[in-house]
This record gives structure tokens, sequence and C-alpha cells, in this order.
């Protein structure tokens, strides 16, 4: 069993002790893929690894339901931060995780949020995905990079079953060449031996991972067209785990 340490209310001033306390952190990690506090039938029968590990902030409950159907629904903006900061803990967990064992600290070279398609940016303004890697970095350094892109508009993922999730997010995603050439010239990996990037994917909530899966896919099949010498790692970071 893994397990990360829980925040405390005196870190987010911006709420009352009441509202602090519904919070439902994840404290204890089953599933060291997906990072859910319970055993994982979605791990076991995963096909395609994309990515290496998913780690989640809180459980998707109904405060946390809530909690994002204002801000994405409802233009309570209000909730960006408060939201933001709750990736830090798990973000900071996974560092903490990933460095185990070495005499060097683990860090991720991009910070990448999953695209909202077209169609659902002009209908709540922003993507939240994108404002969430904003904020994780901004306060740890780090940059984002706004290289994915959905090939087509997809329903609602909440209201599908397993499978049709898997089937809707098969290739739902694409890497913008152009803009992934801009960032492997920024990093310069070229000049390395052996070069590896390690990428962090951003997202609000992880269901059955198909969505993350994709977008892993997604980004390692751009990069290995463009520079096929670089190893990549990709790491997904979630405010909610459902």
């Amino acid at each position: 069993m893994l397990s990360d340490r829980s925040p405390r209310h005196a870190e987010f001033p911006e709420l009352c002790r009441h509202c602090f306390g519904q919070i439902p952190w994840i404290t204890r990690i089953y599933c060291a893929v997906c990072g859910r506090p319970e055993g994982c039938p979605d791990c076991t029968r995963r096909q395609e690894a994309g990515f290496i590990c998913n780690r989640s902030a809180v459980h998707y409950d109904p405060v946390i339901r809530q909690w994002l159907a204002l801000y994405k629904y409802r233009g309570h903006e209000g909730l960006a931060p408060i939201l933001g900061k709750m990736l830090i803990p798990a973000y900071r967990g996974m560092i903490a995780q990933q460095s185990a064992g070495s005499q060097t600290a683990f860090r991720f070279d991009a910070v990448i949020p999953v695209p909202v398609s077209d169609e659902r940016l002009q209908e709540r303004g922003f993507n939240q995905a994108e404002r969430l890697a904003s904020y994780l970095a901004e306060h740890e350094h780090l940059t984002v990079y706004d290289i994915l892109q959905r090939t087509r508009h997809s329903d609602k993922q909440s209201f599908k079953t397993r499978l049709a999730r898997l089937r809707d997010t098969k290739q739902l995603f694409a890497a913008d060449l152009d803009a992934t050439a801009e960032m492997l010239d920024t990093l310069n990996l070229n000049s390395l031996h052996q070069p590896l990037i390690k990428l962090l994917v951003i997202d609000d909530i992880y269901t059955t991972g198909s969505t993350a899966n994709s977008c892993a896919l997604a980004l390692t099949e751009g990069i290995g067209q463009l520079a096929p010498q670089i190893n990549a790692q990709i790491f997904i970071l979630t405010l909610a785990r459902s």
C-alpha cells in the first residue's frame, strides 16, 4: 500500500473548516497504476499501456462532483485556484515516489493539458484541464505545452459504459506535430546521449483511464514520428478519481 500525506486546513485559507473537511482526499493508494484506493479491474484488463501511472488528488464523490459542476457549467470562477491547489499534494506525492531510491530528484520536462473539443470550449468558455495545468505549472515551476488536439467531438464520457468509453476515445487525440517539434527543440533533447522526455498529462477526472491512455498513445506516436530516438515516459495527474 502506498500512502500520501493529507493536506492541512491552514493550506486552504479560502475554505471554512466545514468545506475543507468535506474534501475526500485520497490518502491511501492500492493500485500503483491508476492510483485508486482499492483494487482496480480496469488496470488488470488494459492491453495498451500508454502511460506509466496516474495519481489523483481526491475521490470523485458528490461534493467534488458538485464543485466541478459549479465551476465548469455555472461560472463559479472562484473555485479555479482551489481546485488547482488540490492537485499539488498528489503531484508532490508522485514526485516523491518517482524520486525514491534515486540520487537525483525526479522532474517533469513538460506539462500537457487534455484538450476539449471546439464545441465544448465554446460552450464553457475555457478548458478546465488547461487551467489546472497552468495553476500547477506556475506553483511548481513547470512549463505547459499545449500540443494535444482532439480529432473529433465526443459526447460526455460520464454517461457511458466502460466499453463505450474505450471505443469513443480510440484515436480521439493526436499530437500537433508543429507544436511537438517546437517543444522538443526547446528542451534540446537531441544533445543527450540517451534522450528521455518525461511528460505529465493533466485532466480533471480519471474514470476508466481510456482518455488518459489515448492521450499518452498520441503523444508517444507524435514524438516517435519526429524523433524516434527519444524515449517518452508519460504520467497522468488528475484532480478526481472516479
